[in-house]
């Protein structure tokens, strides 16, 4: 839907729908007499909007529920859990001792938690899990990091007004500055430097991720213009390794439990008997958090992560509905922008110019496609120049017995011999060419893999690499 006008509706975008929610009910209710042209004949055509895919933010303005304030969760509703910090000035959700099984021992820790003992039950309950893993990865390297720290002076305020971790208090000195004591979360420089040189050091497969090492920032000791992707890249795989060494074991192993969760979320195959698993193991994580960190940390985002489960259950793999593809298409459609004050125009005309082209192109011959990347073996083709190697006679002689030894066509002569040879056993009996062709890289299955000397030259890494 493109909105013609010189400011975007934001939370009135509701009242453009409209029309759209009265399509529909006529769609549903009634539905419209459309031709099938295969059949000659007329059909009464229904249609349902089974989800929309969103941001968080964005299901405020599609649905009317309020994502801010006490009862920001829509699940839980009026159930929610919050409290508001009153030196932070926000709204923190914890509480998610109520979903741990009625006998478990977090429920009578008191000074861990919020100083008070949980009887609540939880009640049994669609978020969009790429930005639920955006903004869980980013608390946690904001918490760890300077950058968009979740602990200051108003966090350790509220944590003494809450009456838990009366460590953590700030410490005044007559005639000096207030400084704050160092937490189980708190790293020393040479800990963060220790972390940001491990994941300036990542090398990783060509198209697995963006180069981790331009989001390092050594000098300041951070991480910047972290995107969807590299926050998802971080929380599967390559957070659990930065920290290890470098936090205590309790905070560590917690942090791993929770990359852990959204690896087997993010899976493409899930076992349904398994989620029951997956969800007593994010409540106890989240728990586990609460006992650590300080509670500015735990916005709703956080809270979020203990649904997740129960949505994988409806709705099926995350894989099949989170937005990466459609953030993409997004960057696409901003991409035909030239005029910022008509930008919905400038993507009509651009789209439409590209669809005209890419039609007329499929009747030209040997024509270049539009818009769509080259797949690996292209690129691969493209790429020329080769070594011609001398080899000695020894080593051309091993090589010719491992191909001997490891090819299914040669076992039957092994065992006994056969009255027929066939051609390809004719092939494999010549001695192999005293020059080799030797080439940097080489493409199959859709991979493509290096010698270790490019590899050394390049960002990435493919060469040992284990499919």
């Amino acid at each position: 839907m493109l909105i013609s006008s010189l400011r975007q509706p934001g939370n009135d975008i509701d009242v453009y729908l409209a029309p759209l929610i009265e399509n529909l009910k006529l769609l549903w209710e009634e539905g419209v007499e459309c031709f099938d042209g295969s059949r000659e004949e007329t059909f009464t055509l229904r249609a349902l909007l089974l989800w929309t895919i969103n941001d968080f933010p964005a299901y405020d303005n599609l649905s009317g529920y309020s994502v801010k304030g006490y009862f920001a969760c829509p699940i839980c509703g009026e159930n929610t859990c919050s409290k508001r910090l009153e030196h932070g000035r926000k709204i923190c959700y914890m509480g998610h001792r109520r979903f741990l099984p009625q006998a478990h021992r977090f429920r009578k820790q008191k000074k861990a938690f919020n100083g008070e003992a949980e009887h609540v039950r939880a009640s049994k309950p669609l978020s969009d899990v790429m930005h639920i893993e955006k903004n869980v990865c980013e608390s946690l390297i904001g918490t760890l990091l300077p950058s968009k720290t979740k602990d200051g002076e108003n966090a350790r305020l509220d944590m003494v007004a809450m009456g838990i971790r009366e460590s953590l208090k700030l410490v005044s000195e007559e005639g000096k500055r207030t400084f704050l004591p160092a937490a189980c979360y708190t790293l020393s420089r040479s800990e963060k430097k220790q972390f940001c040189s491990t994941l300036a050091g990542v090398k990783v497969p060509t198209g697995y991720s963006s180069n981790i090492k331009s989001l390092v920032q050594m000098k300041d000791l951070k991480l910047i213009n972290l995107k969807s992707h590299d926050c998802h890249t971080l929380m599967q795989q390559l957070l659990p390794v930065a920290i290890r060494g470098v936090l205590p074991k309790e905070v560590r192993n917690t942090i791993i439990r929770l990359c852990y969760f959204f690896n087997s979320i993010c899976s493409k195959i899930i076992d349904p008997s398994n989620l029951q698993q997956l969800q007593d193991e994010v409540v106890v994580t989240l728990c586990l958090l609460e006992k650590y960190f300080p509670p500015a940390f735990f916005d709703v985002m956080v809270h979020l992560t203990v649904h997740l489960p129960r949505e994988i259950k409806f709705c099926g793999p995350v894989w099949l509905r989170w937005m990466y593809s459609m953030e993409r298409y997004m960057k696409i459609l901003k991409g035909y922008v030239r005029n910022r004050h008509r930008p919905e125009g400038c993507i009509i005309e651009c789209y439409i110019t590209e669809e005209a082209v890419e039609f007329c192109s499929e009747y030209l011959a040997n024509a270049q496609t539009i818009g769509v990347p080259k797949g690996i073996e292209e690129r691969i083709e493209s790429r020329s120049g080769f070594e011609v190697i001398p080899t000695d006679y020894k080593t051309l002689c091993e090589a010719h017995y491992y191909v001997l030894q490891n090819t299914t066509v040669v076992d039957p002569y092994m065992s006994r011999p056969e009255n027929t040879i066939s051609q390809q056993i004719r092939w494999l009996a010549h001695e192999p060419k005293r020059k080799v062709l030797s080439y940097s890289g080489y493409g199959i299955g859709g991979y493509y893999y290096n010698t270790s000397d490019h590899d050394s030259r390049s960002t990435t890494q493919n060469s040992g690499v284990i499919v």
